[in-house]
């Protein structure tokens, strides 16, 4: 009888280990790797490619109306010299864009921290998106500067984890008005918000946000880059960013952008 019970109960254990393996190699399984907020793409100095752009869509549907994007960012380099500029950028389907992001710049001799949330309509890209504005067209599609100037001083810190938010607001009826020495008529647009937000909060490190006016009811696509110039280079900058998640008019679950490439 000894020996019986002996056998059962090694059985018993036996079976238990079994299903305790199973278990493990189940929960295993439904963890399987996804796409982490953790921002571990670098862009700069030390990482063998060069090129300083991310861009992503192979696994975002062409019909896709996109509402929302956010990704993670540490800045971990900038130069001390000219501009440092970090930024998510944001297309529309009336070819217009904007892009948002913190800045280092050299002000009177000393490194000065701004944030800036601007965009214009695309004519190629470039100086030429700058130089060829059509102010009493241009109008009718993007309006920056709302209540403020696009950029504007606003303290943040290296090493340190920021989200990176665009995202719609509601759609508003604009009166006639002045701006940018122009008299706009009315006008439909949707609001474009966007945050810069530190993942830890506290009083000592507020939230930058911004507002922006578009006709576009959604983003066509989106990148994310570092941009240098005025006297820094791109070797002395180096960023860390988070695969971006995006949200559909359609969707309220935030959906992680999988396939990206640099250029």
């Amino acid at each position: 009888m000894t020996n019986r019970l002996f056998q059962r109960l090694a059985a018993v254990l036996a079976a238990g280990v079994v299903l305790a393996a199973n278990g493990n190699q189940l929960e295993a399984a439904s963890d399987s790797p996804k796409p982490s907020q953790a921002p571990t793409i670098g862009i700069g100095h030390g990482e063998e490619d060069a090129h300083t752009h991310l861009s992503f869509g192979k696994s975002i549907p062409k019909e896709a109306k996109i509402v929302q994007v956010s990704t993670h960012l540490i800045v971990d380099q900038a130069s001390p010299n000219g501009l440092n500029f970090f930024a998510i950028q944001v297309n529309f389907p009336n070819k217009t864009w904007a892009h948002g992001g913190p800045q280092l710049v050299k002000r009177d001799g000393k490194p000065f921290m701004q944030a800036n949330w601007g965009g214009l309509v695309n004519r190629g890209g470039g100086s030429k998106d700058y130089k060829e504005v059509d102010w009493k067209n241009d109008l009718l599609l993007i309006q920056c500067g709302v209540g403020k100037p696009n950029t504007v001083p606003w303290e943040w810190e290296l090493h340190r984890e920021y989200i990176l938010t665009v995202r719609r607001g509601k759609q508003v009826h604009l009166p006639a008005a002045k701006v940018q020495d122009v008299q706009a008529p009315e006008r439909t647009m949707w609001e474009w918000h966007f945050t810069i937000e530190p993942l830890e909060k506290d009083k000592s490190r507020p939230t930058f946000a911004s507002l922006i006016y578009n006709s576009a009811e959604s983003l066509r696509s989106f990148y994310l880059w570092n941009e240098s110039g005025y006297g820094s280079l791109s070797d002395e900058q180096h960023t860390r960013w988070s695969q971006p998640s995006y949200r559909t008019e359609d969707g309220s679950n935030d959906v992680i952008a999988r396939d990206w490439k640099r250029f």
